[in-house]
C-alpha cells in the first residue's frame, strides 16, 4: 500500500513535500504504524549508505547553504542502526508527547487512564489506513526562554 508522508524540507523556504512510502504490512494500530514507518525509514537509510553518492543539484546546494553546511550526505560511521532501538525510541517519543501523528489532517489520540499512554494502549488504539492517505508526523519542541 502506498501512503503519502509529509516531510519538511531544510533550508530557507522550509516547504513541506509529500514523499510516497510503501507499507508492506498495513498497520492496524498506532504501535504498528510507528513500527512499520520506522522500519521503512531505517531500510531507506541502510540503502543510501550502501550505494554511492551522486552530485548535489543546485537546489540541494542552495538549501544546504541556508542551514550553513554543504555536504554530500556521506555517512562516516560504519555502524548500521538497530531497528529495535529505533522503534523503541520512536514509541517512547510518541508516548512522552514529543510527537503527534495526523492521518488526513486528523490527529490520532490514544485514550489512556494514565497521562502517558502505555505500549498496550498504543496497541489497542485502532488506525484506519487506506491507499493514498496522507500521514504527518510532527515533532513537538519545547520553547525555551526567560520566565521574567
Amino acid at each position: 500500500m502506498i501512503v503519502a508522508v509529509n516531510q519538511k524540507s531544510i533550508g530557507k523556504n522550509k516547504r513541506i513535500r509529500t514523499v510516497p512510502l510503501e507499507y508492506k504490512i498495513v498497520p492496524t494500530d498506532v504501535y504498528a504504524l510507528i513500527e512499520e514507518t520506522v522500519r521503512i525509514m531505517v531500510d531507506a537509510f541502510v540503502e543510501r549508505t550502501k550505494k554511492k553518492e551522486t552530485p548535489l543539484t543546485e537546489e540541494q546546494i542552495r538549501d544546504l547553504a541556508e542551514i550553513g553546511r554543504v555536504s554530500f550526505g556521506i555517512v562516516y560511521n560504519e555502524k548500521m542502526p538497530d531497528l529495535r532501538e529505533a522503534v523503541d525510541a520512536a514509541v517512547l517519543a510518541y508516548r512522552d508527547g514529543l510527537v503527534a501523528i495526523l492521518i488526513n489532517d486528523e490527529r490520532i489520540e490514544v485514550p489512556s487512564v494514565f497521562p502517558t499512554p502505555t505500549e498496550e494502549d498504543l496497541k489497542k488504539c485502532p488506525v484506519t489506513l487506506s491507499e493514498n492517505d496522507t500521514i504527518t508526523f510532527i515533532r513537538l519542541t519545547m520553547l525555551a526562554g526567560r520566565m521574567w
